[in-house]
């Protein structure tokens, strides 16, 4: 379990694939590769060097004596480093991706480059708190949390500039979405209008707001505390296009006595909370179990989400669960490493057993 940010680099340090790359990087940084003339060109071949020669033949004669093995476990393939990853891919053992995939990318731009179109883009974004500025947050206490235990460097919008922010990921949110597509937005009720007018200047078409309930409402004194998240639901088309995508929820209370009935509330008791006692996490993170049911009633099995503000990772959590494949992105580094070793470490690692490609250190 993570419990901290050496726990967080410790799993993707033995989770992240060798690369070839990668094994040229260690040996340079912990040996003498200038010994015998290791720096002159290979004749024939004026862009490989001796020593990069010699790495390949002991990896060759590893694998000859056995003492190289294939990974057994979900490993990344990483670009950047564990400390500060770029772009992950999930790897499956038998070579077989996953379609899990993390990067360190603004929202919008991710968006407008994803390899293919969207499912549904399931999001939790800024909401503009007004972090730094001697606000309510401002010195780091804003949740009465262990603050030890929460992840650096979250990036707030300037609440001037939130109108503006939010039309651009909601643009390329309904540019990223197939014909029936969804985007589900989770944000406080202030926020919930900025969204729903970005959402309709670029052609989505409203669903439904559904109220979800809090556990622990965060306390007010001049105004009724907000005690729910809004979960705004917009299609890409009409309501009634064949290949939009509602699964009633299972889990929720009937509204009617002999038949399903779902409501646009979700009652805070069957959330869940947000909180990791005792263990690494974002201030901020939504109830995996919310999540969840957001993935399930608004895709199918197989289905493409994506997550755009990536943070904690929740919601690839959640697709790992229920089977979908996933795109995330964020702009902070230490979520993106976080969500790729929570996602290692809590939930594809049978008993938290770190994999290792090589038994002994390269």
């Amino acid at each position: 379990m993570l419990g901290t940010e050496a726990d967080v680099l410790h799993t993707l340090r033995t989770g992240t694939i060798w690369t070839l790359g990668n094994i040229y990087n260690h040996v340079e940084q912990n040996a003498d590769t200038a010994r015998d003339g290791g720096h002159d060109p290979v004749p024939g071949h004026a862009g490989d060097l001796r020593w990069k020669r010699r790495v390949r033949g002991w990896l060759a004669n590893e694998q000859r004596q056995g003492r190289a093995h294939r990974f057994s476990r979900e490993m990344w393939a990483i670009q950047g480093s564990p400390l500060r990853p770029v772009r992950l891919l999930l790897i499956l053992p038998g070579g077989t991706p996953r379609e899990f995939e993390l990067r360190l990318q603004a929202a919008a731009e991710l968006l407008a480059e994803l390899d293919e179109p969207a499912d549904l883009v399931l999001t939790d974004p800024p909401y503009a708190l007004g972090r730094g500025e001697g606000r309510h947050f401002a010195d780091g206490n804003g949740y009465r949390r262990d603050h030890t235990k929460i992840i650096g460097g979250y990036v707030d919008v300037d609440p001037a500039e939130y109108a503006d922010f939010t039309a651009a990921w909601v643009t390329a949110a309904a540019g990223a979405l197939r014909r029936g597509g969804q985007l589900v937005a989770v944000t406080g009720p202030e926020r919930t209008s900025d969204v729903q007018c970005a959402a309709k200047a670029a052609g989505l078409t409203w669903v439904c707001t559904i109220a979800a309930g809090r556990q622990f409402p965060v306390r007010t004194v001049r105004r009724p505390s907000p005690a729910h998240w809004d979960v705004s639901v917009l299609a890409r088309g009409a309501v009634t296009h064949p290949r939009r995508v509602f699964n009633p929820p299972q889990d929720l209370p009937r509204a009617h006595r002999g038949g399903l009935y779902p409501l646009d509330m979700w009652p805070a008791e069957y959330n869940g909370r947000s909180d990791r006692p005792g263990l690494l996490r974002t201030d901020n993170a939504l109830p995996l179990r919310m999540v969840l049911r957001a993935v399930k009633s608004f895709s199918d099995q197989g289905e493409h989400v994506v997550d755009p503000f990536l943070g904690s990772g929740t919601t690839a959590v959640a697709c790992w669960q229920a089977g979908r494949r996933f795109t995330g992105g964020d702009v902070n580094y230490k979520t993106v490493r976080f969500a790729a070793a929570r996602l290692l470490d809590e939930h594809a690692w049978p008993a938290g057993k770190a994999p290792a490609l090589f038994p002994r250190t390269v």
